[in-house]
Formats: C-alpha cells, structure tokens, sequence
C-alpha cells in the first residue's frame, strides 16, 4: 500500500517519452498558427522541438538538480531560440511555442487520466520554465550579437563603394560574431567558377589557401546545404590537407542561397576548436541567410554601376568622337527634323549654331542647287528626305550661304536612325566642306577651258577678246586688259561685262579721260614688281582714294564693285600688259586663291599674246620672203628662156655639122635650166597660193584617165630604172570635178619623189577608189622608206629629209598640199623603214566652186 501510495516521479516523464510524437504532432498544429510558422516546412519548424521535448522529459523525472540532465538535452532551450531567431521569430513567438508545448502535454496527460501527480506537474512546470528562461536568455544575448552584426553588415552595404569592400565589412563581422578565427566569402558566377573573394590569403589572419578554399567552396554548393571539412572530407582528400596544412582544425561552410540559386558560399575556420558549436553555426547561417540579400543587392549595384559607367564612358567616348570628327554633324528627330545632337565642325562649316534649332525649316533655307543655284526647298535638304522617308544620301553637293555671308560647298550623305521595328526614329547628317576642294577643280577646269581657247586663235586682239569673255562671269564681273604701247603702236584696253551698255559706258570712259593716280600707281607697281595685287574689299586703300576723283568714283559707286584683282601679263621675260578683275553685283569677295587662279590665267594669255606677236611677226616675215621669192623668180624667167633657148638653137647646129665634142656640156646646161624653170614654177606657185591668187579651172574629170595619164609621163623613167610601174582603179569611181592640170601636178609631184627613190626591182602603184563623198588617190613604192620622225616635217616648205637619199627643192610636197587643199581635200603618209611609203589624197566628188 505504501509502495502503491508513494508519487511516482518517473510517470510523467514516462508518459512524455512514450507519448513523444502525439505530443509533436499536436505542437505542431497548434504553433502553426503563429505567423513565422506559416514559412517554414515540417522538419524546420520541429528542428530542435524532439531535442527540447527530451530535455524537459529528463527534468520532470529528476528528482535532483541539473547535474543529472544531459548537458548536450540542457543547451537545447538556447539552440532552438538562435534557430528561431535565425527564421525570424520574435521572442513572444518562441515564449508562445513553449506555452503550446505545455498545453499539449498538460492535455494529453489530462486525458490519459493522470492529472492527479501534483509533484510532477510543478517538475513539468519548472522544466517548461527553465527551458524557456534558457531560450529567452540565449535569444536575447544572440539577438544584441546578431543585431550588431546585421547593423555592421547595413553600414557596411550603404558606405560601400563597391563589393568586395562590403564583403570585407561582412567578414569583419562575422569573426566579431562568431568564434571564428578565418572568414572567407566566396562568390560564385554562371559554371561554379569564382567571380569575388574576399578573406582568402589577405589581412593579418591568413586564411586558407586561395585553391582549396575554392575547392571546399564548391563541395559546399554540390552538396546544397551547410557542410563541414570532415563531412565533406572523402571527396577533398587533398583539398582538406592543404587547408589543415594552415593550421585549421574546424572549418564549416554555408551556401549563400538566394530565391532558390547558390550565389556563394561563407566559410568559417578556426584554429582551436575541433569543430564549431551548434551555437556558432547556427550564428553563421543566421548571418548569411540576413547577409545573401544585400549580397545579392550589392552585386546588382555594382553590376548597375558597371553598365552607368560603361554607359557614361560610351557616352563620352561618343561626345568626344561627335566633336572631334572631321565632318559636321547633324542628328535630326523623325518628321519635325528637332535638332538632337550638332557638333562645333557644323558650326563652323556653317558660320552659325544649329544648337536648339526646332524644325528641318531652321537650317535648310541656306541650300542651293550648285548648277541651277535654285534654292533647296525644305523636303529636298537630305537630313529632311531621310526623315520623312527613310532615304539614304551619298555625297551629294549643296553649294550653302554662310552665316558671315560667304559661300561654300558641302558633300552631303544621310541616312536613317531605326528602331528595332525597322521605323525612322531619327536622321543623321554629316557633310565635309569641300570648298576649297570645289574652287581648286573649277580654277583647274577654268584654266584648262582657257587654255584651250586661247591656242584656237593666233590674232592677238581675238585673243584678247576671247581672254575677256572667259572671265566673265566665270570669275569676275568686270575684266579689263590694257596693253602696253611696245606691244602696238598704240596702248589697247579691252572692257568685257555682261551687260553691253555698260560696257559702252566703261570704254568711252577710258577712251575720255586718264585713269585715277593712285590706280596708275598700282597698275605701275604691278608691271614693275611682276607681282599680283589683291584688292580684297572697299577698305583697300585704292578704293578709298578714288573718292577723290569724281568721274571714277562715280562709276565705281554706280557699278557697285566690293573687290579687285590687277596681275601682270608677263611671259618669256617679257611684259605685255595687266588684266583687271572686279566683282560687283554677284557680291563674291576675292581671296588668295582666286589671285592664285587669276595670275595663271594672266600667264597663260601672256603667252597666248606673245604668241600671236611672234605668229603676226612670222607671218610678216614669211610674205615679205615670199614676195621677194616671186619678184625674182618672175625676173629670172626671161634669162633664164633665152638660157634655154640658146642651149636648144646650139645643140641643133653641132647636130648638123655633126659635132659631138660639146654635146654632153650642152646637154648638163639644159638639164639644169629646166630644172631652174621647173623651181621658178614652184615658187611661183607657192606664192599664189599662198596669195590666194591661184585659179583653180574646176570640171567634171575621170579620175582614172587622170591617173593613166600621170602614170604614162614617168614609164620611160622607170623602165629606164627597172621599176614596175602600175595603174589599178575600182569600176565604181565616179567623175570629180576639179582643176585637171592642178591633179595631175599633185600626182606628177607624187610620182617623180617615187621613181627617184625606189630601186631596180621595184614597184610604183598609183590607185583611185570611191569612199563615200572623196575620191581617194594614192602612189606606194617599195623604195627605202620615211623614218618616222621625219613624217611630220615632209609638207613643210624647204624641208628635205636627210636619210631617204632623195635631195629635191622642199617645196614638192608643199605645194602638193595646198593644191589638195585648195580643192577642199586632204593628203597624208604611211612610211615603214624598208618597206616603202604610200601617200594619199583625197578629192571631193561634188566640189565644183572655184
């Protein structure tokens, strides 16, 4: 009876064991009311609750004090509390957990009829309560540990500059946290490969080595949950040697998991304990759950970071290049043409700012067509065709107005901005200034057109006239060419403009009155020194002086000119006179490079002029040769008869008498008369015409019958020599009308140069074919042929070649040349060395005026 009376200390705590999992179960319904409850999973809310649950059945059924209750069973009221606050409970939640756990075994024990051990309720009571006083004093402590670490990580997050300097916050932290002598942060990119650490072989604990810590620190991800060396040591065999090789006994690692992805892993080591407390890991996963966010958020800042730097440096990259490029610049908005983005090469190109400019109409009404100079309407401008339309332009030209009221050309080429739709969101414009460009390829096609023109005409006042009527209005308004007197007998000046009345008004000027001093003087200067003079604009100091001389002033006034060019004619040491230039209602300024183009130009028609000098001069000398060469040999034909005759009357008296001793002196007197009389011939016929005095006794005539008959006169000659000679003529020749005598002296002329140097053996052909409006007549030989250098010299008077062994008079194949001119044709050679030569000439079939 009294062993059935006594209290039985062991039942309730008998009851708690066996009733162990009714009692979780129920727990469990009952604190899933509590909000942080509702987040965590089955074995995370009861992590340490079987633990606890083990230690309070311990202390319900001791009859003494703590000493007998597990040591480990006793530190489980403080795990629990860390690990709810690590999931982010309050205090009153981890009380109201204990009071849950308390009500449910008080219920169970009610039902199971065992309400009646007072003893062991006042035990149960007071292990309850000691459990929660270890849990509360544990929380409060980690909390103040975890809060002050939390507040580091924060300070560290917002003061910042970038994440490897917060990592080192975060692991000054941790060590003050935890007891841990290394902390090491690793960070993990796409692949397991390392993008950041921080704690490895730096700062004055020297952690493990930078490979092995790498190496645990994926182990720690493969396995995807916290995880000691030893745990993880048969996979890292060598890894866990090289970081015991430090000197650590304890190393523990925990993923740094963030919305479900490894971003890396913390890692704590020590050098005293064998291996981290419950407490102290449970610190460090606490620290890196709070710790991933800003981890994670801190990376995106650098990353944000990054990419606004990136984007400013790109930004300045693209401002320095927009700037500093060689073409001007614009970028214009879709439809309007809004001015986005100009540079300061625009600017200056343009002479004005295109900055703030609202519409494509702010800077398109400065654009001309350069050949019409029709001005550009607004949707012609490239920048507002590529807008509105999306049209690429390549180097197109727009001659532009400047600000400063100058102008220039610009090579243009446009294209379009799209979206990733392929829609015109903007237009970008760049142009070069091609000014100078332009000017220096019009100066050259001037000077060549110039050039051209002047060598058309070798009269110098022709020339004259021509050089006038090229500069305007090509480069002035006003040209005017003044002669010196040694050129003519008497000063000449040439007044060129586009309106002849005006023009009327300048010569009757200069034909009134001298010019002004101060322009005498300059013009002085200029054909003294040789050297160009500018007169830029009304500044110059001529212009300024002619206000004192009225009649000159007036007229500058009137006709309005802003600028003036005065450069030399001077050409092979000689002076010829100045040609002035002047601008006025087209308003164009002169600079250095029209003087450069204008002094050319002076050069060049110096040289013109001088050559129609020397022509003038030439031809003088040659009439002057001519008549005297006519004059005489028209004296010479009456000696030179009686020679002749003489020569015949004495050979016919030493035939009759039969004398023969004289007969080869007589026959060498003869032989040279008549080639006396056939030279007075030539020249005579030379100098008619040349005096145009020359009737040619034009008719209907058979090319054919010509050419036999041409060719009959030289067969004795060549069958004397041994030479084929040859007539060979088309059925279709039609008749010519032309000077009988005249052709066949051309032939004549032809065939005595073709027999006299072709050899025995060889052939003279003459042929005539009809070939479209001509008759084509020709004599080939086979004889030694024409070098070719001498080819341009055999129509020329009195020349004769040097290598062909024929010496005639040089005036053969002259006249030859101007009797087929004369009947409107034309005469050339072919000569191969060694081959023989062919001349050809032509006789129009209808030319029948003479």
């Amino acid at each position: 009876m009294e062993q059935l009376g006594r209290p039985n200390p062991k039942r309730l705590s008998d009851f708690i064991q066996r009733h162990h999992d009714a009692v979780l179960e129920k727990w469990k319904q009952r604190v899933q009311a509590l909000s942080p409850a509702r987040r965590l999973s089955d074995t995370m809310l009861t992590d340490h609750i079987p633990s606890v649950l083990a230690y309070i059945a311990e202390a319900t059924g001791s009859e003494g004090a703590d000493a007998s209750i597990d040591r480990k069973l006793r530190g489980m009221p403080g795990l629990h509390a860390l690990n709810r606050l690590a999931h982010g409970y309050d205090l009153s939640d981890v009380v109201m957990e204990y009071a849950a756990l308390r009500a449910v075994i008080l219920e169970l024990w009610e039902r199971d009829g065992g309400g009646d051990g007072g003893r062991e309720l006042i035990r149960l009571n007071a292990a309850i309560d000691e459990a929660i006083a270890g849990a509360v004093s544990h929380y409060q402590e980690a909390r103040v540990r975890l809060l002050q670490a939390l507040d580091t990580i924060s300070t560290a997050a917002l003061g910042s500059s970038d994440l490897g300097t917060f990592l080192k916050a975060l692991i000054r932290a941790t060590r003050e946290a935890a007891a841990a002598v290394d902390v090491a942060i690793v960070l993990l990119g796409d692949g397991l490969e390392v993008h950041a650490t921080a704690g490895l072989d730096d700062g004055p604990l020297l952690g493990p080595p930078l490979d092995a810590t790498r190496e645990f620190a994926r182990a720690v991800l493969a396995l995807r949950g916290p995880t000691s060396l030893d745990a993880a040591l048969p996979a890292l065999p060598v890894t866990a040697r090289e970081i015991r090789s430090r000197g650590l006994r304890a190393v523990y690692g925990v993923p740094l998991l963030h919305e479900g992805h490894a971003i890396g892993v913390a890692i704590l080591g020590s050098r005293n304990a064998k291996e981290f407390s419950e407490e102290d890991m449970l610190m460090l996963r606490t620290m890196t759950s709070r710790a991933t966010g800003i981890i994670v958020q801190a990376q995106l800042v650098a990353k944000e970071r990054a990419s606004r730097h990136q984007a400013d440096d790109a930004r300045a990259l693209l401002a320095t290049v927009v700037e500093q490029m060689p073409a001007g610049l614009i970028i214009g908005e879709r439809q309007t043409g809004r001015v986005l983005l100009t540079n300061r090469q625009a600017t200056e190109i343009f002479r004005q700012s295109f900055e703030g400019i609202q519409s494509i109409e702010g800077y398109t009404g400065r654009g001309f067509h350069p050949r019409s100079g029709k001005p550009y309407e607004t949707w012609e401008w490239p920048l507002a065709r590529t807008v509105t339309t999306g049209e690429v332009v390549n180097d197109e030209e727009i001659d532009i107005l400047r600000g400063d009221g100058t102008w220039g050309r610009i090579l243009v080429r446009s294209s379009p901005v799209r979206d990733p739709d392929g829609r015109v969101s903007a237009g970008v414009v760049t142009f070069f200034d091609i000014t100078e460009r332009t000017r220096a390829e019009q100066g050259q096609r001037f000077l060549a057109a110039a050039s051209a023109a002047l060598s058309d005409s070798l009269d110098l006042q022709g020339t004259l006239d021509r050089l006038g009527r090229l500069t305007v209005p090509e480069l002035a308004d006003w040209c005017v060419i003044q002669t010196l007197p040694e050129l003519e007998a008497a000063r000449r000046v040439t007044v060129t403009h586009a309106d002849p009345e005006t023009v009327k008004r300048a010569r009757a000027l200069f034909r009134e009155m001298d010019p002004p001093p101060a322009l005498t003087a300059l013009m002085e200067q200029v054909l003294c020194c040789e050297r160009p003079e500018l007169v830029r604009d009304l500044s110059h100091p001529l212009l300024a002086s002619l206000g004192g001389h009225a009649a000159f002033g007036r007229l500058v006034r009137a006709l309005g000119i802003t600028s003036a060019m005065v450069v030399p004619m001077v050409a092979r040491g000689r002076t010829f006179g100045c040609i002035t230039l002047a601008t006025a209602e087209s308003g164009r300024i002169y600079d250095e490079a029209d003087l450069a183009v204008a002094h050319d130009l002076a050069q060049r028609a110096a040289l013109a002029a001088d050559n129609a000098r020397l022509y003038e001069a030439a031809q003088r000398a040659i009439e002057l040769r001519d008549n005297v060469l006519a004059t005489v040999s028209h004296d010479l034909r009456n000696p030179l008869s009686a020679i002749i005759t003489a020569a015949a009357v004495v050979t016919k008296r030493a035939a009759a008498r039969g004398e023969k001793g004289d007969a080869k002196a007589i026959q060498a007197i003869q032989r040279s008369a008549h080639r006396m009389d056939r030279l007075l011939h030539d020249l005579l016929d030379f100098a008619s015409l040349r005096a145009g005095r020359l009737a040619l006794r034009r008719q209907p005539q058979d090319p054919r019958e010509i050419s036999r008959e041409a060719v009959e006169t030289f067969e004795p000659q060549a069958q004397e020599k041994g030479i084929h000679l040859g007539v060979a003529s088309t059925e279709d020749v039609p008749l010519v009308v032309c000077d009988r005598d005249r052709v066949l002296q051309v032939l004549s002329n032809l065939l005595s140069n073709a027999v006299k140097v072709t050899g025995a053996q060889g052939s003279v052909t003459v042929r005539c074919e009809h070939r479209e409006e001509h008759v084509v007549f020709s004599v080939a030989d086979t004889g030694p042929g024409i070098p070719e250098d001498e080819l341009p010299y055999l129509f020329e008077r009195f020349w004769r070649g040097q290598r062909n062994g024929y010496k005639g008079t040089g005036l053969g194949l002259a006249i030859a040349r101007e009797l087929v001119v004369a009947h409107g044709g034309t005469i050339q050679v072919e000569s191969c060395v060694g081959v023989g030569t062919t001349f050809r000439f032509t006789i129009p079939i209808g030319s029948a005026e003479g």
